[in-house]
């Protein structure tokens, strides 16, 4: 049995700058464009002018991750 995804984290944001991506994830921009340009980046959604990164997308994007070989 799966556990179900909690959709907001400890503090309380749904979402998250790239910037904040990064720094979460720890990995640079460079390599956060790197990957958005190959298709292997999280899904982004657009509000506004800024782009921002669920904390779902965050979690699957991590479990993409790890399941690459």
């Amino acid at each position: 049995m799966s556990t179900p995804i909690n959709r907001t984290d400890i503090t309380g944001r749904a979402a998250f700058s790239i910037s904040e991506f990064c720094m979460r994830n720890g990995i640079s921009y460079g390599t956060f464009y790197n990957l958005r340009r190959r298709g292997e980046g999280p899904r982004e959604m657009k509000i506004g002018t800024r782009r921002l990164i669920s904390v779902a997308a965050e979690a699957a994007w991590q479990t993409e991750r790890e399941a690459a070989k």
